[in-house]
């Protein structure tokens, strides 16, 4: 079964995932939507520490929270969210 198109991304602002690399994950995403804009309607925000700090840094895509995520993922779970808004 395949996930449900992209409506919303989260991405942890707390210290200890923002300093893990959200700091990084947050210029891809940016370099991303410069040029796959999200379309209307679909929310990305920061939050605070949640507290899954070991397992961090934390993004969460649809509600589903993803751990250890580094650009190399990030990218990864656009371009396979887009897909889904794209089928």
């Amino acid at each position: 079964m395949s996930p449900e198109p992209l409506n919303s991304i989260m991405i942890c602002m707390g210290s200890s995932c923002f300093s893990r690399g959200n700091n990084r994950n947050i210029e891809v995403i940016q370099e991303h939507l410069a040029v796959q804009p999200l379309p209307p309607g679909i929310e990305l925000t920061g939050h605070l520490c949640e507290g899954h700090c070991k397992a961090g840094p934390n993004v969460t895509i649809n509600g589903k929270m993803y751990h250890e995520v580094d650009p190399i993922v990030i990218i990864g779970l656009l371009n396979h969210y887009s897909q889904q808004r794209a089928e």
